[in-house]
C-alpha cells in the first residue's frame, strides 16, 4: 500500500513538470550565454555634454540591457560621417552636422537628440561687461563654419552686431582656445563646458553668457544611416532606447549623486565644479529624445545663412524621431 500511495504522488502531471523542468534550465543557460551584438558609435570627441548620454548609456550598461556591445570610436567629424554612409560604423553621436549632411544630399538621419541646446559659456576679459563691448574686439571660435561660429553670429545679431564689427578667429579646440585667452591674442571665446569653467580659474576672465539661453540649437545625439533605418530598424530602436533611457537616468534628481560621481570622474572635476556642470546640464537634455520642429528648422536656417544649401527644406526630411516617438516617454 505504501509503494502505492507513493505512486500516486508521483503522477503524470508531477512527472511532466520533472521532465520540462531541465530543459527550461537549459534554455535559460542559453539565452544568458547569447553574445552581446557590436555596434560602432562613432563621435567626434570623448565625453562631453553633446554626448554624454551615449557614453553613460555604454558605462552603465544601460546598452548592454539591450543585447548590444558599443564600441564608441573617437574620429574627426567628416570622417565619421564618411563611415556612416559606408557602413563602416554603424551610429555617431552627431546632431547639426548630420542635418547638415542630409541637406548636401548624404543618406543620413537623426534619430534622436540628447541635448535641447549647446552648454557653451562665453569667455571674456573682466573688463567686458555686456556682448555689445565686444564691437571691435577678437573673439574666438573653434572653425569658421562650425557650430560654435553659427552660435556666435546668432548671438552677435541678437545683440544688433554682424559679424565685421567683431574679429572672429578659428583657433582650434577648447585647450587653443582657453591659450588664446591666456596669451591675450583674442578678448573672449565660445567654450563648451566645464571647459568655460576650468578657463575662469585660469586667468582674469569671467563668463559673460550661457550661450544656449539664447542659441537654443539641438546639440548630441544618435544618427544613423538610411540603410540601417530601412535594414536594422530593430537595432535602431534598440540603440535609441538606450540613449534615451541614460538620459532619462541622468535628468531624474534621484540619481542626482550617482550622476555627480560620474561627471567629476569623467571631466577630472571636484564636488563644487561637477555640482555647477549638473546644474547647467540637466536642463539642456531632452529626455524624451526629441526636440521641436522649430529647433532642427534653426539648423536648417543656420545652414542655408553660411552657404551649406541654398534651400529651404522640411526638419522632417532630415529627422526622423518615430523611434524615439515609439518608446512613449
Amino acid at each position: 500500500m505504501g509503494t502505492t500511495s507513493k505512486r500516486s504522488f508521483l503522477g503524470p502531471s508531477f512527472l511532466l513538470i520533472f521532465a520540462i523542468f531541465p530543459s527550461v534550465l537549459s534554455f535559460g543557460r542559453l539565452a544568458e550565454a547569447q553574445p552581446l551584438k557590436e555596434v560602432r558609435i562613432a563621435s567626434s570627441t570623448t565625453v562631453s555634454f553633446t554626448n554624454l548620454s551615449t557614453f553613460y548609456a555604454r558605462d552603465k550598461r544601460f546598452f548592454e540591457k539591450e543585447g548590444l556591445d558599443i564600441k564608441i570610436i573617437v574620429v574627426q567629424t567628416n570622417a565619421a560621417l564618411a563611415a556612416l554612409v559606408t557602413g563602416n560604423v554603424d551610429y555617431t553621436t552627431l546632431s547639426t552636422s548630420t542635418i547638415e549632411a542630409a541637406l548636401r544630399g548624404m543618406p543620413l538621419r537623426l534619430v534622436a537628440v540628447t541635448s535641447q541646446q549647446p552648454v557653451w559659456g562665453l569667455v571674456v576679459r573682466k573688463g567686458i561687461t555686456k556682448v555689445t563691448d565686444l564691437k571691435e574686439k577678437k573673439l574666438a571660435v573653434s572653425s569658421y563654419g562650425g557650430a560654435s561660429y553659427a552660435a556666435i553670429l546668432y548671438v552677435l545679431k541678437h545683440y544688433g552686431l554682424g559679424p565685421k564689427d567683431v574679429s572672429i578667429l578659428a583657433t582650434g579646440d577648447t585647450m587653443a582656445r582657453i591659450a588664446a585667452l591666456q596669451k591675450e591674442a583674442v578678448d573672449a571665446a565660445i567654450i563648451p563646458a566645464p571647459g568655460d569653467m576650468k578657463a575662469i580659474t585660469l586667468g582674469d576672465f569671467k563668463l559673460l553668457l550661457d550661450v544656449g539661453t539664447i542659441y537654443k540649437l539641438p546639440m548630441g545625439g544618435i544618427s544613423t544611416s538610411l540603410a540601417k533605418i530601412r535594414e536594422n530598424p530593430t537595432e535602431v530602436g534598440k540603440v535609441v532606447r538606450a540613449v534615451v533611457g541614460a538620459t532619462r537616468f541622468i535628468v531624474d534628481s534621484r540619481n542626482k549623486d550617482e550622476v555627480l560621481s560620474y561627471l567629476a570622474a569623467g571631466f577630472k572635476l571636484e564636488r563644487n565644479s561637477a555640482e555647477e556642470l549638473y546644474r547647467r546640464i540637466v536642463p539642456s537634455l531632452s529626455a524624451s529624445g526629441m526636440v521641436d520642429r522649430d529647433k532642427i528648422k534653426l539648423v536648417i536656417d543656420s545652414a542655408i545663412e553660411r552657404g551649406v544649401t541654398n534651400k529651404p527644406v522640411d526638419p522632417d526630411a532630415v529627422v526622423d524621431f518615430s523611434f524615439a516617438r515609439d518608446l512613449g516617454f
